[in-house]
């Protein structure tokens, strides 16, 4: 026997490795379990636990390869830093570059003396790494590594086994992206469908542009959107701005300003993030419309018609990577799918703007001023809201027209057009009604007010004398105002009709002067 307090034998465990059909059952259990995951998201987890239950491991990390920004994403973490959550990416450094380059495993059985260990790991007290890259083909995936904590270090046998584990994995994360790009395809197709029928459905320009960008949001995570068109003058004009301030004004830029000037120039698509991004020769940026593209990333892509481009779609957001490849591809999907429409639309707002417009003044015709009068008496009969008209003529212009020519005189028509829009509203409507006689729609504007801005407008007339033939010439206007009374004007005719009889009144009172319709009573005609 044994003296008291001596030991009375020896006790020696090992740990086996499981056996060989117990791991393939395990190894099929999984494959079983991840061909039924077809959500990203769902992949990583399960590998993660099933590889630190099978490998002894007390940590686990699955980091899935973004190819689209060469990035490596955290994916799946377990027991370790959260300060390993965010994505890898810049200069390929580290252990997990290298395995992604080199597209083999490693196996550090002394992680804290490793000169490429990560001190977060080595203080939380990781002693034993094992990891391999998770490959399709020569196509990397992603990176699965299990830790222990304890003295006992993996062996090579363990390599082994993560390498059966990373092959089942890389099919399920395959299969999972195969689903989501087949998923994405799908709503792709179908946003294109409901795009291309939208758009089919009409050939106005404001709805076609909502329908675009409906698309847009549809397809594209993305915080400011614009349809920028090239004109005649080879300007860049941004007929649809959309920000996170809301819509904005049209705005025309030069050629060689800004992201979609360089679309134009060059008929390429562009994803950039970054300033750094930007492509050569250099362009002048437009900040007013892409922001500080040092801190923002960008969509570009042309609209082309044959072999003429005629525009571009751009697509921005507030975060640098923000856009992927497969965004830029959508984006360029629905520009060849809605280019066609687009050109349409254009082509026939141009031929009516031909049918409405004044080829000498570029004014509105006599056509198109009846027919806005018309829906604004509807719609001040509709919400009582006040709507006056001015008819104005140039005082003695056959003179000018006896003196200097035909072609000096259609000249004058033209400056005194300009000059008259420029000291009216917006929402004011100047006609050449026929001659060298205007008609002037001033919306939601009682009697007085007309009178004073047909006043202003004779005013600036006549302080500004034209340039003719190397003289200068001072021309008046006569103007006669009348503001739509229910009872009184029952078509818009009538109206016109008021508005023209205080106009031949200001002329038989000396002409270059306003009158309204309320003093017809006063001079009555004989």
């Amino acid at each position: 026997m044994a003296s008291a307090g001596a030991p009375a034998g020896l006790l020696i465990t090992f740990r086996q490795p499981a056996p060989a059909p117990l791991l393939d059952h395990r190894l099929g259990e999984m494959a079983l379990t991840l061909s039924s995951k077809l959500e990203m998201n769902h992949v990583p987890e399960h590998v993660v636990r099933f590889a630190m239950d099978l490998l002894d491991a007390d940590a686990g990390a699955l980091p899935v390869y973004d190819p689209d920004h060469d990035r490596l994403l955290p994916g799946h973490l377990v027991n370790l830093p959260v300060d390993l959550m965010t994505p890898v990416k810049g200069p390929r450094r580290g252990l997990m570059w290298q395995m992604i380059e080199q597209g083999k495993s490693i196996l550090i059985p002394d992680y804290a003396t490793h000169p490429m260990a990560l001190p977060e790991l080595a203080r939380i007290g990781v002693s034993s790494l094992l990891a391999t890259p998770i490959m399709h083909g020569k196509t990397p995936l992603g990176i699965l590594a299990v830790y222990r904590f304890h003295d006992e270090p993996f062996q090579e046998r363990d390599r082994d086994l993560l390498q059966a584990i990373a092959h089942q994995t890389a099919i399920a994360l395959q299969s999972a992206r195969l689903y989501q790009r087949a998923i994405r395809n799908a709503d792709e197709r179908y946003t294109l469908d409901q795009a291309s029928v939208e758009i089919a459905a009409t050939l106005d320009l404001e709805q076609l542009y909502q329908a675009i960008h409906r698309a847009v949001d549809r397809l594209i995570l993305h915080a400011g959107f614009a349809i920028a068109l090239l004109n005649d003058q080879q300007m860049v004009e941004y007929v649809y701005l959309v920000t996170p301030a809301g819509r904005q004004p049209e705005l025309r830029l030069p050629l060689t300003h800004g992201i979609a000037g360089y679309v134009l120039r060059f008929g390429v698509s562009l994803r950039l993030s970054g300033a750094h991004a930007l492509p050569a020769p250099a362009m002048q940026p437009a900040l007013e419309i892409e922001g500080d593209l040092a801190h923002r990333s960008l969509l570009a892509t042309p609209l082309v018609v044959g072999d003429r481009i005629i525009g571009a779609l751009l697509a921005g957001h507030d975060h640098l990577d923000a856009s992927t490849m497969s965004d830029l591809s959508a984006l360029e999907m629905l520009a060849a799918t809605v280019v066609v429409a687009l050109h349409n639309a254009l082509r026939f707002t141009h031929v009516q703007s031909l049918a409405m417009t004044d080829t000498h003044t570029e004014l509105v015709n006599r056509r198109h001023f009846l027919h806005h009068l018309q829906h604004e008496i509807d719609r001040s009969r509709r919400y009582h809201t006040p709507v006056s008209i001015a008819m104005i003529d140039i005082d003695h212009f056959k003179q000018v027209n006896d003196s200097y020519g035909h072609l000096a005189g259609d000249h004058i028509l033209r400056e005194l057009a300009q000059r008259c829009r420029q000291h009216l509203r917006d929402v004011d409507i100047l006609a050449r009604y026929g001659g060298e006689e205007f008609g002037l729609i001033l919306p939601e504007t009682p009697y007085q007010a007309a009178l004073l801005a047909a006043e202003r407008l004779r005013q600036t007339v006549m302080a500004m004398p034209f340039l003719v033939d190397g003289q200068q010439l001072t021309l008046t206007l006569s103007i006669g105002v009348a503001t739509f009374q229910p009872v009184s004007h029952p078509d818009p005719s009538s109206l016109i009709a008021d508005a023209d009889r205080a106009l031949y009144l200001a002329k038989r009172r000396g002409r270059n002067r306003v009158c309204g319709a309320q003093e017809l009573s006063t001079y009555a005609e004989p």
